[in-house]
């Protein structure tokens, strides 16, 4: 087939135009009709004349092409010899790494990766490199089974895939995965045995095995005994419908709740309406509550109230008789509640001493670092984890928020998804979140939801 064969033109002798009886077979009888009482018979030649010239031109630029291409390629040599005219294109599977029938993803929309964030692996550079966006299925049921504490299955699967030919590139990560497996299994020797094999196979070092490290899975409780907690930061106003149904899961499944104020700005009457009616559900269900930052944040109720000004709604002065009496401030609580009287002329709510309610002082940031320093993610982050806020206030009070994964071990599967719905939105608002020194296992995780496509991930050196 000639070059310019997608422009339709057929095999044919140059020379040799369509015959009249051939182009009107392929015509309908009201258009030869028309064709015949429209056209001379001199313009009928002059067409056929134009067009055998017009197919000896394209023939013509044709065979100058080809012989500049067969120059060119005497010239290159063997180095750079082009296919055959004849040869078909690769395939998008051979050329990308990705099937033929799918389309690779937009990048405008994510976040710049350096080439620490894919899984691909150059083990004789010693650097993680990009790879194709798709998961192997030993790589993404590994990594799910890891997550779900199967770690026998994850060993036999792992075994399995190290020698497995249809991995190629990925070969590296599955490697990577067992090394991080043994650690966390505390299996030295095996991790030994593999790593005569690794260097043998891939003639580079092999990862060291970390004493600081071994059995840690075993070592570092989750954080099950922890009281679930909600911490509410920034205004106070409509957006915290989702932390409100939160807190209400969280006390149906834990019988306690820690509400904690400390860091709430600036207080609006939408707010207040719905922090009320959660309290008050709260409080009738007998579960148990621990407040944290509640005078504070009655002194910024009092910052939008005035006693004999009545506003649209009498929401702020209804929460701030709520908190008041939850803090068990019996005077305090009276007096407000007199001017709560005077200003909407209803008569004056009863003081009821609280049950099941404490106070505590804010903790410490968890992270006790500096602007410019890590935040340390825990050892395990599971559904019951109250990591999850401290995480949340720890990237809302940094534009670019580095978490330093070095002692994650284990990340459960439904955690995972709390993390990436945590992520996005922040994401979206312009903030930059770095998870540094993930595990091979966690990564392949975080692969797996999709999590890299709204964090920056960097794996463990070594």
């Amino acid at each position: 087939m000639g070059i310019f064969s997608f422009l339709g033109k057929k095999d044919r002798q140059a020379d040799t135009p369509e015959s009249d009886r051939d182009a009107s077979r392929r015509k309908p009888a009201s258009e030869q009709a028309r064709s015949s009482s429209a056209r001379s018979p001199a313009r009928n030649l002059q067409q056929r004349d134009a067009a055998r010239a017009t197919a000896e031109k394209i023939d013509a630029i044709e065979s100058e092409m080809t012989s500049e291409l067969g120059r060119s390629s005497s010239k290159s040599g063997s180095q750079n010899t082009l296919p055959p005219a004849t040869s078909k294109p690769a395939s998008p599977s051979t050329a990308t790494g990705q099937p033929a029938n799918s389309q690779p993803a937009s990048t405008s929309a994510l976040p710049r990766l350096d080439n620490t964030t894919a899984f691909g692996l150059d083990l004789k550079a010693g650097s993680v490199v990009v790879a194709s966006s798709e998961t192997h299925p030993a790589i993404e049921e590994a990594a799910v089974l890891f997550a779900n504490e199967q770690n026998d299955l994850v060993e036999q699967m792992l075994l399995d895939a190290i020698h497995d030919p249809s991995l190629g590139e990925k070969s590296g990560m599955v490697w990577r995965m067992l090394f991080d497996l043994y650690q966390v299994m505390g299996k030295q020797d095996k991790f030994e045995n593999l790593s005569i094999e690794f260097a043998a196979k891939f003639e580079t070092s092999p990862p060291a095995w970390d004493d600081g490290r071994a059995d840690l899975d075993n070592t570092v409780q989750p954080s099950a005994s922890a009281t679930p907690a909600i911490t509410f930061s920034g205004k106070l106003d409509e957006s915290i419908v989702k932390q409100l149904e939160r807190a209400q899961k969280l006390s149906e499944k834990n019988g306690m709740l820690r509400l904690e104020f400390a860091r709430v700005s600036e207080v609006l009457p939408e707010g207040c309406e719905l922090l009320l009616a959660t309290l008050k559900k709260l409080q009738k269900a007998g579960y148990e509550l621990i407040l944290v930052g509640a005078p504070e944040l009655a002194s910024k109720i009092r910052g939008i109230i005035e006693t004999g000004r009545r506003d649209a709604t009498d929401a702020p002065w209804l929460l701030l008789l709520e908190i008041l009496q939850l803090l068990n401030r019996e005077q305090e609580f009276e007096e407000t509640s007199i001017d709560y009287c005077v200003t909407f002329e209803v008569s004056p709510p009863a003081f009821i001493a609280p049950k099941k309610v404490s106070t505590a002082v804010e903790l410490p940031d968890l992270s006790q670092e500096a602007e410019s320093e890590k935040f340390q993610m825990p050892a395990v982050i599971d559904v019951r984890s109250n990591a999850f806020n401290t995480i949340t206030d720890y990237i809302n009070r940094h534009e670019h928020a580095v978490l330093d994964c070095k002692n994650l071990i284990r990340v459960d599967f439904s955690a995972a998804g709390q993390l990436l719905s945590l992520m996005a939105p922040l994401t979206g608002q312009g903030k930059v979140i770095e998870l540094c020194n993930v595990s091979y296992l966690v990564a392949a995780l975080f692969q797996v939801i999709g999590l890299r496509e709204v964090a920056q991930i960097t794996l463990r050196k070594n």
